[in-house]
């Protein structure tokens, strides 16, 4: 079995008192959630750091709530800028 990243998140619930989860490393909040829709119950996301849980941080429970509940937008960072196409005035080929 592969170790585990750094940083993962795993979707997790209660049952009967125990804390239960998946058992996958997902590397996106959106991933996790995903995977509580297995889930017939309230369903929560858990990041785990450096093989320590912890809580979620305010900007991951913010993408939390969007993808669970589609409340709020989550913060993206500009990745990418389109280009106009084709180009105004292409360049002549020979």
């Amino acid at each position: 079995m592969p170790l585990p990243p750094p940083l993962y998140y795993f979707a997790a619930w209660t049952d009967s008192g125990c804390l239960c989860g998946c058992d996958h490393y997902h590397m996106s909040i959106a991933s996790a959630v995903a995977c509580t829709s297995a889930t017939a119950c309230g369903a929560y996301v858990v990041a785990v750091e450096k093989g320590e849980y912890r809580a979620l941080n305010d900007k991951e429970e913010k993408q939390f709530q969007f993808h669970m509940y589609g409340w709020g937008k989550p913060e993206k960072k500009k990745e990418f800028e389109l280009l106009p196409w084709p180009k105004p005035d292409p360049e002549p080929t020979d």
